[in-house]
């Protein structure tokens, strides 16, 4: 019937375009695109930009990672064989347990390409640890105090776990400061090394280009390299990805003030 032969064509396009939006994915992650568009992730992007649910974001995000530590995974899309799922389950377990060397990953990619989800989860489970989690069950007094925090940070969009990195960023980055030894080095006019006291006027506590409230990394507006200062006027705060998609910006252009 002419239904079966339509869907059937629809199936193949579908898996095609799969493949496409993950390899464009892939550019954007590995070259910290997303940053240009004021997104702090790619995560953030897919959610806000391209409106996928948190869930598939997530599934996507995994994937690409996936496709970024071995070209055995792209291989394994291109021909149909691995699915978005099993490549996030697969990128996951290899993230949390530190999983390294070509052959290990490829092994793990080469299991998620020839199983269906519930056959590889076996497999994970036989074979490895799960990593250490915890699951926080927060009374309405607790939710109560993120959603006047998100009010009061003007975040609505971020999750409770995003909220969590954030406050225990902080806290840390206040014990680090408070922990320098007496009679540390100051740094003169010419010091890569940024002063404490710098640092406390320059931290806005979000980044300068997103507004991300965690990941944060002290930046040289203009670099130390090219004759910028550590003084509060020439630093900024960045999130990773956006600090390393100048950096990208910059070896791509020459550009680097």
């Amino acid at each position: 019937m002419k239904i079966f032969i339509e869907t059937k064509k629809l199936v193949q396009k579908e898996k095609e375009y799969t493949v496409r939006i993950l390899k464009n994915l892939m550019i954007i992650e590995r070259d910290k695109l997303y940053a240009d568009l004021k997104y702090g992730s790619l995560h953030a992007y897919l959610m806000y930009e391209l409106k996928y649910t948190d869930k598939e974001a997530c599934l996507r995000v995994n994937a690409v990672r996936l496709m970024l530590k071995t070209p055995r995974a792209i291989k394994e899309f291109e021909e149909g064989k691995l699915t978005v799922t099993n490549a996030a389950k697969a990128n996951q377990i290899i993230q949390d347990l530190n999983i390294k060397g070509k052959e290990k990953v490829d092994k793990i990619v080469d299991v998620a390409s020839k199983s269906t989800k519930r056959e590889f989860n076996k497999y994970l489970d036989r074979n490895f640890d799960k990593p250490r989690k915890e699951i926080l069950i927060l009374d309405e007094r607790t939710i109560d105090k993120f959603d006047r925090f998100r009010k009061k940070n003007h975040s609505e969009e971020l999750s409770s776990y995003e909220i969590i990195h954030i406050l225990l960023e902080r806290n840390l980055n206040k014990f680090n400061a408070h922990a320098l030894p007496r009679g540390s080095k100051r740094a003169s006019r010419r010091s890569r090394y940024i002063p404490v006291k710098v640092k406390a006027a320059a931290n806005t506590g979000e980044c300068a280009n997103c507004g991300k409230q965690w990941n944060l990394e002290y930046d040289h507006i203009i670099k130390y390299s090219h004759g910028g200062s550590s003084e509060v006027e020439n630093i900024q705060m960045l999130c990773r990805s956006c600090n390393q998609r100048k950096e990208i910006k910059a070896r791509q252009t020459g550009f680097f003030a």
